[in-house]
């Protein structure tokens, strides 16, 4: 995940860096057209000609940007397969599965911290205080910026979990005191 971020960002550089190399192209060349150009020539037709220019380096600009969205919709097709097969073959529930779809989310960010623990807390069993889900929240915060397993956190606060009350006291100490 982080090489396909890092791959994400080298690939955003070197954009930038095209554009930066595009610009000075097109100034070069309007530069020697300038020098070229019969005194005679009509200045609208010199602008076409750079217009014409401008709209192909513009081109080559939207192909590297659909090929950066095709490379963020492969990282975020496969969070949805791994979370769906996950769910399918019985090692993840669907609760747990659509905190590790935020946690993808939050990584590449398509959705924002807020969003996403925003999201988490709509899972909780409603049965829980408001201090525990605010709790809950702010630590899912954190942990998603972090990157770090969100579900361990907040397993025993899901709807349909099966916890007992003891892992529910553990589980809600472990907040507290990781706030601390």
């Amino acid at each position: 995940m982080n090489e396909e971020i890092q791959e994400i960002d080298k690939l955003t550089k070197q954009t930038g860096d095209l554009a930066d190399s595009l610009i000075r192209y097109a100034r070069k060349l309007q530069e020697q057209s300038q020098h070229a150009v019969d005194p005679n020539q009509d200045r609208s037709e010199r602008f076409a000609v750079l217009l014409e220019k401008l709209m192909d380096l513009g081109a080559c600009s939207g192909v590297l940007a659909q090929e950066m969205e095709k490379e963020r919709t492969r990282y975020q097709h496969q969070a949805y397969v791994n979370a769906r097969v996950a769910v399918t073959a019985g090692t993840s529930t669907p609760q747990e599965a659509v905190i590790e779809l935020l946690r993808a989310s939050v990584a590449d960010k398509t959705m924002s911290l807020d969003s996403a623990a925003e999201q988490l807390v709509k899972l909780l069993r409603t049965d829980l205080p408001v201090s525990t889900k605010i709790e809950i929240r702010e630590k899912a915060e954190a942990v998603f910026e972090a990157g770090q397993d969100v579900v361990r956190n907040v397993k025993p606060f899901l709807r349909n979990g099966q916890c007992s009350l003891e892992q529910i006291s553990t589980s809600k100490k472990r907040i507290i005191s990781q706030r601390m």
